[in-house]
C-alpha cells in the first residue's frame, strides 16, 4: 500500500494540508524565539537596573549602604531577584544568593533554591571593588515555565491544525475528484464513441465549468468535423462516380471502336479534366486552410482588383442574361493579403452567382469602407439562400439541391471561406432581400 495517494486530487489537497502545518509549525518556532527572547531582554534590563543601582549605592555610602540596599530589596515582597556579594578568597559576604562566586560578566549560573534545589539563573557579576565582587540574578524557572507554556499551546493548536487539515484535504480531495470525474467520464464515453456524451457545466462558472464548456466545445467541433468527414467522403464519391461512370464508356466505346476518333478523345480529355479539378480545389483549400501565407501578404488596392475582376466578368454575364455591375464608394482601398488568393475567392463568388440565378439577375460587386474596416461584397436579387442553410453551404460539397445535377462540385465557398480565414476576414451571407449578399471584412492595415 502505497502512503502517496495516486489520485491527483487527494495529493493536491493533501499538499495544501502540509503546507498549511508547516506554516504553522514555522510560525510557532518564530513566536516562541520572539517571545522568548522579549522575556531574556526584559530580564536583564531589570537585572542591569538593580546592578546599576546598587553600584551606586556602594560608591555613595560604601559597603553600609550596600548593605542596607541589598536588605531593603530582598525583604522587599515585590523582588524577583537574588543578590550576592563576595569577598577576595570567595566567600559570601552579604546576600542570600546561595551560588558559587563567578567571573565580572554576564552568566547562566546555578544557585541553590531552598524549596526547589538547584535551579538555573541569570546573573550580571560587577567588580565594585578590589576583592569585592557583585552578583544580581533572576530566576529562570519563570521564564522556562512560560516557554513550556508556548509550546505546549503551540503543540495543542498544531494537532487540531493537522486533525483539521486531514479532514479538509480528504473533503476538499473528494470534491476535486468528483469535478474532475465528471469531465473525464464524458471524455472517456466520447473516446469509446458515444459522440452525443458532454460533460456537465455547472451554473458556478468556475475554473471547472470553464474546462467542461471547453472540453464540450471541443467535443463539438470533433463530432463536426467527423460528420463533415463522412458527408464529404460520401459526396466526394458521389460526384466521382459520374464522371469515372462516363469516362469509362468512353473508353469501352473508343476500345470497341464504335464511337472512336477525335471526338471520342477529347470526351474522354474533358471527364478527366473534370476529375483533376475537383481534385486541384480539393487540393488549393487544403493548402490555404494548413499553408503559412501570411508571410507573403503584402499591402494591395482591394478596389481595383474587384473592378478588374467584374470587368473581365462582364462578357460572361452578358451572354447568361445577367446584368453584372462594379460599385465603390472610394477608391483606392488598401489591405493587406494575397492578391492572387482574393481574387480566387472573388471569381468564385462571381461565377456562383452567375451560375445559381436565373438570366435578368442583377449582380453588384464593389467595395466601400464600413466602421472603420473594408467589406468587399457581391450582391444579387436572386432566389437567396434559405437562413438555416447559409452555414452549412460554406461547408465541402455541399449543394443545396439534393439530386446533384447542377454544375460544379460544392468547393467554391469551401475555398472562399479557407482564404477568408488565412485573411483573418469575416465571412457573411445575409440576406439582401430580396437575394443574398456576401460579404468579406478586412481589418484595415495600421
Amino acid at each position: 500500500m502505497t502512503l502517496v495517494p495516486r489520485s491527483a486530487a487527494y495529493r493536491i489537497a493533501l499538499s495544501c494540508a502540509l503546507a498549511f502545518a508547516l506554516a504553522s509549525v514555522l510560525t510557532g518556532a518564530v513566536v516562541y524565539l520572539v517571545a522568548h527572547r522579549a522575556i531574556e531582554r526584559q530580564l536583564d534590563a531589570s537585572i542591569t537596573q538593580a546592578s546599576l543601582a546598587l553600584v551606586g549605592e556602594y560608591r555613595d555610602d560604601g559597603r553600609d549602604g550596600l548593605v542596607e540596599a541589598i536588605a531593603l530589596r530582598e525583604g522587599s515582597a515585590a523582588n524577583a531577584l537574588g543578590y550576592a556579594v563576595f569577598d577576595a578568597a570567595g566567600q559570601r559576604v552579604l546576600g542570600s544568593l546561595d551560588t558559587a562566586m563567578p567571573l565580572p560578566g554576564w552568566h547562566r549560573i546555578i544557585f541553590n533554591d531552598p524549596t526547589e534545589g538547584a535551579d538555573p539563573a541569570r546573573a550580571l557579576v560587577t567588580q565594585l571593588a578590589p576583592g569585592l565582587r557583585l552578583v544580581v540574578a533572576a530566576d529562570l524557572e519563570p521564564v522556562e515555565a512560560i516557554d513550556r507554556t508556548i509550546l505546549v499551546a503551540f503543540a495543542a493548536g498544531l494537532g487540531a491544525i493537522v486533525v483539521i487539515g486531514a479532514l479538509i484535504a480528504a473533503i476538499l480531495g473528494r470534491y476535486l475528484r468528483l469535478r474532475l470525474d465528471r469531465i473525464a467520464q464524458a471524455s472517456h464515453g466520447f473516446a469509446h464513441g458515444d459522440l452525443h456524451l458532454r460533460a456537465v457545466v455547472g451554473p458556478a462558472d468556475d475554473e471547472f465549468d470553464r474546462l467542461a464548456a471547453s472540453l464540450n466545445a471541443m467535443l463539438d467541433r470533433i463530432t463536426a468535423l467527423l460528420r463533415n468527414l463522412q458527408q464529404v467522403s460520401s459526396d466526394l464519391a458521389h460526384d466521382m462516380r459520374t464522371p469515372l461512370t462516363h469516362l469509362r464508356a468512353d473508353l469501352e466505346r473508343l476500345r470497341d471502336d464504335k464511337g472512336g476518333g477525335p471526338d471520342a478523345i477529347e470526351a474522354i480529355i474533358e471527364r478527366t479534366d473534370e476529375i483533376l479539378s475537383l481534385f486541384s480545389t480539393m487540393l488549393r483549400i487544403s493548402e490555404v486552410e494548413h499553408a503559412n501565407l501570411r508571410r507573403h501578404f503584402r499591402e494591395m488596392d482591394l478596389a481595383a482588383l474587384t473592378r478588374d475582376i467584374v470587368e473581365t466578368h462582364e462578357p460572361l454575364a452578358e451572354e447568361s442574361g445577367h446584368v453584372l455591375r462594379f460599385r465603390s464608394t472610394e477608391e483606392p482601398l488598401p489591405i493587406v493579403g494575397d492578391r492572387e488568393l482574393l481574387a480566387q475567392a472573388l471569381i468564385n463568388l462571381i461565377q456562383n452567382a452567375l451560375r445559381h440565378t436565373p438570366g435578368g439577375t442583377r449582380i453588384e460587386v464593389g467595395t466601400r469602407q464600413e466602421a472603420g474596416q473594408t467589406v468587399l461584397f457581391v450582391r444579387d436579387d436572386g432566389p437567396g439562400i434559405a437562413p438555416g442553410d447559409r452555414v452549412r453551404v460554406l461547408e465541402r460539397f455541399v449543394r443545396l439541391e439534393s439530386a446533384r445535377s447542377s454544375p460544379g462540385h460544392g468547393l467554391g465557398l469551401s475555398l472562399v471561406r479557407a482564404i477568408a480565414e488565412a485573411h483573418e476576414a469575416r465571412l457573411e451571407l445575409r440576406d439582401a432581400a430580396p437575394g443574398l449578399e456576401i460579404r468579406l471584412t478586412f481589418a484595415v492595415p495600421s
